[in-house]
């Protein structure tokens, strides 16, 4: 590890202190202090050590486009692609701050694997990177090539502008169904396999239970999915009577199976949650308990932890239970018969479930505004589901809608969650928490401000609280660029986390909150549910789980927060692969579009099919400003404006699929003036 490393995110060090952490010796630790206050790259005040304010240390997130930015605490930095010399995607590097920001040294290579393919040149081959790789790759290999195939490989050795590698696996061939997206997964060194001992585990598995179980008979019980899900964690029963509600949330209980430290404990938390791709999905657990052992199918008699919530007309819980049961779902139901039924077009099964459906949105609808009023933030954003054929390929895209089903569920999962969530906190018990922090008010400003910029009146604000920015959401329904406005919105929200410490959840307006729901696809629900057993039903040894629980319960979340965000990306880019394929023969068309996002590499188009690309600004004609407060792009000469919201037409001019890649082009005014305007070939200041 390099010295200057140590000096990230603003800190600073004593000289004693660099020496008990690097373990040199004061000449070695005095010799390159010495060489790095030369440089100038780090300055010394009375005793501190400090980064010169001139640079900075964060990884690299390189952009498919070929743009990146230096990931930093608060705003990242961006860099142009020249200026990133040999630095690689996820490396930690070292970057002088400027008019452009360059990078001037790798202080640590973190690409590990790449996945290759083998291309025949001539009497050569190539090993080709499916992600952008600025150096040349050369493979070992003991046997002969034949071109076309896909190669995970490790890198071992970086030599100038060589990278020497071993082949880890052989994937398969380009050619074969599926391989586009398989190979995305590797490169995303996500767990696609699981190991031999979890398999033989999951075939051989029995439960176990210290504790009895209540075998549940008075309930109308059904499950509400999609269609074609296949691992059906929740189900739900609901009675009126009495002017009370008695709602309950049948949970499959995936502890009674899955023990601690087991092979398949191991291999679900390497995991920590399922990833939903555009032709595959790929479980936290073995097939055998996601789809078959713990998955709530209708007639089997299952295994569930339940919450049962006693709940007045106004919906306030006033009395709930948790305990262990046995269930056996009634009916299976999905969201489109449920949604039809509930907007009037068709009829369910028999009129005692029509009259729960009836009873559960009516509920549903007062919690909802329940949430609502306590200041639950609703942003709406764009989904799509792909129709694909037999090889993987998009056939056609569909907005996704959520109706008054999607809606009912939610609304009592995100009630069990917090049910929980306070149960455990209120008795002071170790417990994973699912947290988000405030945002920063400047963010939300630079967002109102750009709001007011397109027409809509904002009062003035010192204090932005999560019901005051419902309130500015809902001046925005029925806005023709409401869904631009909530995605600006997002943009300046934290990201939702895990954490053994409970901060709240501010877009749930909630003080407490857990995920506890879904442990056949989440970890932390299944580490839930290890402690609800531990604490509330097999107590035997209660102090030492309180001991261990209270060790590992931050390590786990911090682990579970990290897969989350890479499984989130992974279907990013799938969805792009995706989206890109289906474009493919699309090029030259024009399109109208919203633009949904400004940066100094250029304007973010989003078509009207959801489908989303960039409109670079070397490909524009004039000379354009880029403002960064406000997010827009002025032309020097035609005085133009562009800026977020606004409506555009564009042209797909090239479609890249193996960057995941659309570029467009856009109309551009006529120029005030009648001579030729040439770009300089290097724009200096803002773009």
């Amino acid at each position: 590890m390099k010295l200057i490393t140590l000096f990230k995110d603003g800190a600073t060090h004593t000289f004693e202190s660099l020496q008990e952490i690097t373990h040199l010796d004061a000449i070695t630790l005095s010799g390159k202090l010495d060489e790095l206050l030369n440089q100038k790259r780090v300055t010394k005040k009375d005793t501190l050590y400090t980064l010169k304010s001139s640079y900075a240390i964060g990884l690299l997130d390189i952009k498919n486009q070929g743009f990146g930015f230096l990931l930093q605490p608060e705003d990242d930095l961006y860099i142009y692609e020249e200026d990133m010399g040999f630095a690689l995607d996820g490396d930690l590097v070292l970057v002088h701050v400027g008019a452009r920001n360059k990078v001037v040294d790798v202080l640590e290579h973190n690409t590990t694997e790449l996945v290759v393919h083998v291309k025949k040149m001539n009497t050569q081959y190539v090993f080709l990177p499916i992600k952008p790789l600025r150096l040349t790759i050369q493979v070992e290999s003991k046997q002969p090539f034949l071109g076309g195939e896909v190669l995970l490989i490790g890198l071992e050795k970086y030599e100038g502008k060589t990278v020497f590698g071993t082949i880890k696996k052989t994937l398969g061939f380009e050619t074969d169904p599926g391989m586009d997206i398989l190979e995305l997964v590797y490169q995303a060194n996500w767990p696609y396999e699981f190991s031999k001992e979890a398999l033989n585990e999951a075939e051989t598995i029995e439960s176990v239970d210290i504790a009895q179980r209540r075998e549940v008979k008075d309930e109308l019980i059904v499950t509400i999915d999609g269609t074609d899900a296949k691992d059906l964690d929740d189900a739900v029963a609901l009675k009126k009577v009495d002017n009370h509600y008695v709602l309950s949330v049948h949970i499959a209980d995936v502890s009674a199976y899955v023990q601690p430290n087991s092979f398949l404990d191991k291999d679900a938390l390497d995991r920590t949650t399922s990833v939903y791709l555009a032709d595959r999905v790929i479980p936290m657990l073995p097939r055998k308990l996601s789809n078959d052992l713990c998955s709530l199918n209708a007639g089997t008699r299952k295994k569930c932890l339940s919450v049962t919530m006693t709940l007045d007309l106004d919906a306030n819980v006033i009395d709930h239970k948790i305990e262990q049961t046995w269930i056996s779902v009634d009916k299976r139901l999905n969201y489109d018969e449920v949604n039809l039924f509930l907007d009037g077009e068709t009829s369910l099964y028999t009129p005692q479930i029509e009259l729960m459906i009836i009873q559960m949105a009516e509920l549903s609808s007062i919690l909802e505004e329940k949430r609502r009023e306590r200041g639950a933030l609703e942003f709406k954003s764009l989904e799509f589901k792909y129709e694909t054929d037999d090889l993987g390929n998009i056939i056609d895209i569909h907005l996704y809608v959520t109706g008054r089903g999607q809606k009912l569920i939610e609304s009592f999962m995100v009630l069990a969650n917090e049910t929980v969530s306070m149960h455990l906190s209120s008795m002071e018990l170790p417990c994973i928490y699912r947290v988000h922090d405030k945002p920063t008010e400047e963010k939300l400003i630079n967002v109102m401000n750009m709001v007011k910029e397109m027409g809509i009146k904002i009062p003035k604000l010192h204090h932005i609280t999560p019901r005051t920015l419902q309130n500015i959401i809902d001046k925005l329904e029925g806005h023709p660029l409401e869904i631009v406005f909530h995605t600006m919105f997002l943009r300046a929200m934290q990201k939702a986390e895990y954490s053994g410490k409970n901060i709240g959840h501010y877009g749930l307006a909630s003080k407490f909150y857990s995920h506890f729901t879904s442990p056949i696809r989440r970890y932390p629900d299944l580490l839930l549910h290890r402690l609800i057993r531990a604490f509330l039903i097999e107590t035997d040894q209660f102090e030492a789980n309180y001991k261990y629980y209270e060790s590992v319960i931050e390590t786990i979340a911090e682990k579970c927060s990290v897969m989350e965000r890479k499984a989130d990306e992974l279907e990013r880019e799938t969805d792009k692969l995706k989206t890109t394929q289906f474009m493919a023969n699309k090029k030259n068309q024009v399109f109208d579009a919203i633009i949904s996002n400004i940066t100094k590499a250029g304007i973010f188009v989003r078509l009207e099919n959801g489908i989303e690309g960039l409109a670079p600004i070397r490909l524009m004609k004039d000379y354009y400003y880029f403002d960064d407060i406000r997010l827009t792009l002025k032309g020097k000469n035609n005085k133009q404006e562009f800026a977020i919201g606004k409506p555009i037409r564009v042209k797909l001019i090239d479609c890249d699929i193996v960057l995941r890649q659309l570029t467009f082009t856009v109309f551009e005014e006529k120029k005030n003036d009648t001579k030729e305007f040439h770009r300089h070939p290097k724009q200096k200041g803002k773009a």
